[in-house]
């Protein structure tokens, strides 16, 4: 799970699977590698609620896209820099 500070900082909110089944669509259509779902986080990393929805993504379809967890961990990453970024801005 995404840290809870990380998910307060962020004012990150749950994902319903309906929620973002058209993001998961967009992925399985065009390509759903791990290097492709890489490419896709860093294009979104400073956009919290795509990284959100991603996260939620890979949790839900987690047996086809991301079953050792690295996906979802590196989202997590990005979404602690953006909290840190958020928290040194004034």
């Amino acid at each position: 799970m995404i840290n809870p500070t990380i998910v307060a900082s962020l004012g990150l909110t749950p994902v319903t699977q309906s929620m973002c089944h058209g993001m998961y669509v967009k992925i399985n259509t065009e390509d759903n590698t791990p290097e492709a779902i890489l490419e896709y986080a860093s294009w979104w990393q400073d956009d919290k609620e795509k990284l959100n929805c991603l996260w939620w993504v890979l949790n839900y379809w987690s047996a086809q896209l991301d079953p050792d967890r690295r996906l979802r961990s590196r989202v997590e990453e990005l979404l602690n820099t953006l909290a840190r970024t958020d928290s040194d801005t004034p």
